[in-house]
């Protein structure tokens, strides 16, 4: 996802056409060197970073290129916390078969970037259960307990004794939370443009060389910005399917099918060169596109707090 893929972190590379990418003919995505491009492109939201959060992290997301050994890094977005924040990055990895795999990376105030840890679906659902009821902000300290400790009432086994394993599972942390959040919003965000991304004959997920931008009509369009995931109407698994799929390109859900209708708000600056599409269903997120140019992407700045109103506000 992420837009995420416009503000992207690296170094110039030729691509497979022979363009050298972060020229005006390739894809910026929030990689590192248009790091600064792409969040003005979406300071209209009014979430913005400052100088010192910038300079940290261009410094943290290429010590992360480097360490990880990725061709190129992204930034995702940043969840605003009561006392601390975090900022989040990530990496693609090609997998063996069709959409690449996101490895997503947390880090604080000194911009240091760990794993940020995929979590098993049972894992995610105790997190979801945990805070179906209430929405808590996040501190900003991974280690903070999201439910109590079970206590022990069993006597403490003699010295002697054989202690057995506990059967009880280890209490949450933010750090689960902090997972099963991005993974979350980034499977309801993550707008690219139509087009932009096409099947290869090896039927991998690849940058389109025949992109060449929304025009400045279409690109105000919902219907003509996608998500950049693994498909999950029918409609796009059975485009995926499709053995002519170079023929055949809309293999990703369409934002216009987001429910509930109306989730999306387009807009288009007055002078025409940049449109900007928010998500209402988790305020904080906006993407942008500029019509006519290989520039998109997006990124994340919030509370993590979804709106769950927002059925019955439209």
């Amino acid at each position: 996802g992420g837009l995420r893929q416009v503000v992207r972190v690296g170094t110039r590379r030729r691509s497979a056409s022979g363009n050298a990418e972060g020229s005006s003919d390739t894809l910026a995505a929030m990689e590192l060197y248009d790091l600064e491009q792409g969040l003005g492109s979406i300071a209209s939201t009014g979430c913005v970073l400052n100088c010192q959060e910038l300079v940290g992290l261009k410094a943290g997301m290429m010590l992360l290129k480097t360490r990880e050994k990725f061709p190129e890094i992204f930034f995702w977005g940043k969840i605003l916390g009561q006392e601390l924040d975090y900022y989040l990055a990530y990496g693609m990895r090609d997998s063996e078969f069709e959409f690449p795999s996101k490895e997503f990376f947390y880090a604080g105030e000194d911009f240091q970037f760990k794993t940020l840890p995929r979590l098993t679906e049972e894992l995610a659902d105790r997190v979801i259960e945990v805070f179906a009821e209430k929405d808590m902000p996040f501190t900003g300290k991974v280690e903070q307990l999201l439910e109590p400790p079970a206590d022990d009432a069993d006597p403490p086994p003699d010295d002697d004794a054989e202690v057995p394993a506990s059967d009880k599972p280890k209490p949450l942390t933010e750090l689960e939370r902090l997972s099963q959040v991005v993974q979350e919003i980034d499977f309801d965000t993550a707008a690219v443009p139509a087009g932009a991304y096409c099947l290869n004959e090896a039927h991998l997920v690849v940058r389109s060389s025949n992109f060449r931008g929304l025009g400045a009509t279409e690109a105000t369009a919902l219907e003509k910005y996608v998500h950049f995931r693994p498909p999950t109407s029918v409609a796009a698994l059975r485009a995926l399917a499709r053995s002519d799929i170079q023929f055949y390109s809309n293999f990703l859900d369409p934002l216009e099918k987001d429910l509930p209708r109306g989730c999306w708000a387009v807009r288009q600056d007055f002078s025409a060169t940049l449109v900007t599409l928010r998500s209402l269903t988790w305020p904080g997120y906006c993407a942008f596109h500029v019509p006519g140019t290989l520039k998109f992407g997006g990124a994340y700045i919030g509370y993590a707090q979804k709106n769950s109103d927002l059925p019955f506000l439209l």
